[in-house]
């Protein structure tokens, strides 16, 4: 919790730094802010590949 406390601290403060206000970031949710920080790059998310492209990859259909 701790870890993600500081990642939290360190979004807000790069945030602050270019040129977000204050007060646009205290009205932003704590739970959207750590589903962004958390976001994963679309070719990390295995879940996204198309199951016959997958099927097709590893039998070489």
């Amino acid at each position: 919790m701790k870890n993600q406390q500081e990642d939290f601290n360190l979004l807000a403060q790069q945030l602050l730094t270019e040129g977000l206000s204050p007060k646009e970031f205290d009205d932003s949710s704590f739970f959207s802010m750590m589903a962004t920080l958390n976001a994963r790059k679309k070719e990390d998310r295995a879940e996204l590949v198309d199951p016959l492209e997958a099927i097709n990859q590893t039998y070489g259909l």
